[in-house]
């Protein structure tokens, strides 16, 4: 009797150390299971978080190799390719279509056709967006078009010189360069040597109306389009960070600037471009009106009522 309770209980231990180690062992399967679980599961979670991030490296991949293929202009600015031609400042754009390279979905400008005759003041104006600053850029071909055809005098400008284009066609901007340079070096900076005499920068300081006094860097470049004699003017938006007596000053010496040569000026103060032999009127990209300021104002259409905001 007592071998058989022995027997009995070896058994019963003998069970219950068995469930023991299956239970342990179902426990550490399932532990470590759900930890492999859990390290997938951040995993794909990672994952799905980085899908953003993949998508913006794709196309920025696709905008690297976009540059890497792109095939050069036909000449750059050290090219002595192309025509020299003595030009009379006839600037006109042909049907012109363009889209930013960034942005090639949106179209800014839309069947644009214009035409300026030499020594004519012409003035672009439109909300911010509409297209002025980018006519501004393709008369100096920074840019092509990405349809339609732009002419200095006779010639497309793809045929001209860059070099010599960039010395006929002048611009100056609202934030213009300031080299560390002095005054002077500023002045004449691009110009060939032989141009950039003394008398000819003292006398563009004079008509710039900063030979005696310069309040600001602005006043100061404003020079710089002077001193080159340009066939060409553009002026985007030049007097915009200047304040109201320096722009006034600025505006009188830009009036003396361009009287003997093309200008395209492009404006957000309305009252400095009302002497402007003719006014265009931009929205979306499209010439909405044009004429002189008195015409327009007669006409009570979009530039009328940019007159009345303004006052």
């Amino acid at each position: 009797m007592k071998r058989q309770s022995c027997i009995s209980a070896f058994v019963f231990a003998c069970q219950f150390s068995f469930t023991y180690i299956l239970i342990a062992i179902t426990l550490s399967v399932f532990s470590s299971l759900y930890s492999e679980v859990e390290s997938y599961a951040r995993k794909i979670l990672n994952l799905i978080a980085s899908v953003a991030d993949i998508t913006k490296a794709r196309v920025a991949a696709e905008n690297i190799m976009n540059v890497i293929n792109e095939t050069a202009m036909e000449m750059d600015n050290l090219s002595d390719e192309g025509f020299r031609p003595k030009v009379v400042g006839r600037i006109s754009m042909q049907n012109v279509e363009f889209r930013y390279p960034s942005r090639p979905v949106i179209p800014i400008l839309k069947e644009i056709s214009l035409q300026v005759a030499p020594g004519q003041s012409v003035a672009i104006v439109g909300p911010s967006g509409s297209g002025k600053s980018s006519i501004i850029s393709l008369f100096q071909r920074m840019y092509e078009p990405t349809k339609g055809q732009v002419f200095l005098d006779n010639y497309n400008i793809r045929s001209v010189n860059p070099g010599y284009l960039h010395r006929v066609v002048v611009s100056v901007g609202q934030e213009p360069t300031l080299f560390s340079f002095t005054i002077k070096e500023n002045i004449s900076y691009g110009l060939p040597e032989d141009e950039a005499t003394m008398d000819k920068i003292i006398e563009a300081a004079k008509v710039a109306n900063i030979h005696e006094f310069i309040s600001s860097y602005h006043r100061a470049m404003k020079p710089r389009a002077v001193v080159r004699n340009p066939v060409v003017l553009l002026l985007d938006e030049a007097t915009a960070a200047l304040d109201s007596t320096s722009e006034k000053l600025v505006q009188a010496a830009l009036e003396t600037a361009s009287k003997n040569c093309t200008c395209i000026t492009v404006a957000h103060r309305l009252s400095s471009i009302r002497k402007a032999d003719r006014i265009i009127v931009l929205v979306e990209g499209k010439i909405a009106e044009q004429g002189t300021h008195q015409e327009l104002m007669e006409e009570k259409g979009l530039y009328y009522e940019m007159n009345q905001l303004e006052i």
